[in-house]
């Protein structure tokens, strides 16, 4: 009851004009054995309640059943779901005004190299000039074009490389509630935390 009671205040106390525009959640390899599935759905719920837009989970395991057993799993959620190997991309979900992002195993520093490899091809075809390699030139061949505001780190203090690129200003939170216990009250904390900081953007 108490714990209820200290949700809904958390809940009430969350500015929805200040809510960040995406945020992102970095799981350990292993997460989503079992009931880590479930996890997925209830944090997409969670995210979708407070009215969030756009949500990406990492979760650094590219076992080959994984991203099958994700998009069954996810299959009836009502949001827009995309789910990212190094090999092959897949959508499931429901549909919905709330974009979900899930990378399996797939890391910035690949998806970095993916890039450049990518412009020093078009430099070499002539369909670039070196001098026109910029910030917005990397931007536009990374996967990934989301730049969260907020990156979460469950159960552990080490941030892996996913969305090095774009998470260069993210808030970071840690949390040493783990994947399987983490509860709506903790997600409401993060987000909270978030709203009580100054970003700085690098300043």
């Amino acid at each position: 009851m108490i714990h209820r009671l200290y949700e809904k205040l958390l809940e009430m106390r969350i500015s929805k004009a200040n809510l960040p525009g995406c945020i992102a959640i970095v799981l350990s390899s292993g997460d989503l054995f079992d009931e880590g599935l479930d996890k997925l759905r209830d944090i997409i719920e969670w995210s979708r309640s407070m009215g969030l837009a756009s949500l990406v989970l990492y979760i650094n395991d590219n076992e080959p059943t994984l991203c099958q057993k994700i998009a069954d799993t996810l299959r009836s959620s009502p949001a827009q779901i995309s789910l990212h190997t190094a090999d092959a991309d897949l959508l499931t979900g429901s549909g919905g005004r709330m974009r979900v992002t899930v990378s399996l195993g797939y890391g910035g520093k690949r998806e970095v190299t993916e890039a450049f490899r990518d412009l020093l091809s078009e430099v070499e075809e002539g369909r670039l000039i070196p001098e026109d390699i910029d910030e917005k030139a990397i931007e536009s061949r990374l996967r990934f074009s989301q730049k969260p505001d907020l990156v979460i780190r469950a159960g552990g203090k080490q941030l892996s490389d996913f969305m090095i690129w774009q998470s260069a200003y993210s808030e970071l939170y840690f949390t040493d509630v783990n994947w399987l216990r983490l509860r709506k009250i903790d997600f409401l904390r993060a987000i909270r935390d978030y709203q009580g900081r100054e970003r700085r953007f690098g300043r």
